[in-house]
């Protein structure tokens, strides 16, 4: 009995021992892990750094819009009446006042025939007045008519012209209304539909045909409304319209008119450009362009650097690492891209140097060792 006590002592003692020294070694091992991660952690991470480059930046809208001409026309006849014929068919080009479309005027004609055989016939009736009103005054001289009858004579003369004037403005009237059977072109321009044929009846509140203008035309676009203020008081503003159709060069124009109402659905606002002279040849109505807008007043200074500064995080937002004594300093920023790689950014000074290589493994006051690629300090 007392050897089995004496050997469990044995046992207690012997694993007590092997249990201080497996202690012992975890204890030396961890010390090792510490010191080897704090040296690790003092030791900088190589990367590539620059002064970017400080630019000015406008900001600009594009805009999608379509060619309009400034006389864009649906006509109709100034007379009801049957159609007798068509000088034109759709895409036609017609010159200012040539005819286009004719009604049936035989009825007209004879109107206008028996109100010029009137205006013969009260032109001759005056001229009998006159003679009479001239005759009775050289009488008067010598004293042998009556007062009353050179009044008369008078009265008939002055109602002779009367009657004479109605009936010139009846021929005018009739002339006109004859003249009105022919529909002519108001401007030049293109035909761009036809909605009648001979034959038909028409009436001056049914449009006959549209007639669009070749020349002076103009780009429509819709503008946010944020801009309104902006450009209403502008009093130069430049833009460049790119035509989507193959073959034809951007053109430099102005801001011609702004039309100052909103649309309730868009909530945005008209704006119009007038295409130079010279360049309306080579567009026509319908067609789409894209206009490049310069924001007065929105100029603003921007660093460039290469998207690989950029370190995006997992919640959508982005940053830019800059060297602080050695030590990487995140900055939380938001970029524009730009063409090959490089991003703008606002609002951050181009006398700092931004980590552009390795801003993947580091965090806000890593210790870094900047090599410097570029240097465009203003």
């Amino acid at each position: 009995m007392e050897n089995m006590n004496h050997t469990s002592f044995d046992f207690y003692r012997t694993g007590e021992k092997v249990s201080r020294l497996i202690g012992a070694k975890l204890y030396v091992l961890v010390c090792c892990l510490v010191v080897a991660v704090s040296a690790w952690s003092q030791t900088p991470i190589q990367v590539e750094a620059m002064y970017p480059e400080l630019v000015e930046q406008s900001h600009t809208l594009q805009l999608s819009g379509s060619v309009q001409a400034k006389q864009n026309a649906q006509l109709a006849t100034l007379e009801s009446g049957r159609v007798e014929s068509l000088a034109f068919e759709v895409g036609d080009v017609v010159e200012q006042g040539q005819v286009l479309l004719t009604l049936e005027h035989h009825l007209a004609e004879l109107q206008l025939a028996g109100a010029a055989a009137e205006l013969e016939a009260a032109d001759l009736n005056r001229q009998e007045a006159k003679r009479l009103y001239d005759e009775v005054q050289r009488l008067s001289a010598q004293k042998v008519v009556a007062k009353t009858l050179i009044a008369e004579r008078a009265a008939l003369l002055a109602r002779a012209e009367a009657e004479l004037a109605r009936v010139k403005a009846n021929h005018s009237v009739q002339k006109e209304r004859l003249n009105r059977h022919r529909l002519k072109a108001p401007f030049a321009g293109v035909i761009a539909e036809r909605h009648v044929d001979v034959g038909e009846w028409v009436t001056p509140q049914n449009p006959v045909l549209t007639l669009v203008a070749q020349s002076d035309l103009r780009l429509t676009v819709e503008v946010p409304q944020q801009h309104y203020h902006t450009l209403i008081n502008a009093t130069d503003v430049q833009v460049k319209l790119i035509p989507d159709a193959v073959g034809n060069e951007p053109v430099l124009t102005r801001l011609s008119r702004l039309v100052p109402v909103s649309n309730f659905q868009t909530r945005t606002f008209t704006a119009q450009m007038d295409l130079p002279e010279g360049v309306s040849g080579h567009w026509i109505q319908g067609m789409s362009a894209t206009a490049e807008m310069t924001i007065p007043g929105s100029s603003n200074a921007s660093i460039v650097l290469p998207q690989s500064a950029i370190k995006r995080h997992p919640d959508g937002n982005s940053s830019v690492f800059v060297v602080e004594n050695n030590r990487a300093k995140r900055v939380v920023t938001s970029f524009t891209p730009m063409a090959g790689g490089l991003v703008s950014i606002q609002g951050l000074s181009a006398k700092q140097a931004y980590i552009t290589k390795g801003v993947e493994v580091l965090k806000d006051g890593s210790l870094v060792e900047a090599q410097i690629i570029q240097d465009k300090r203003p």
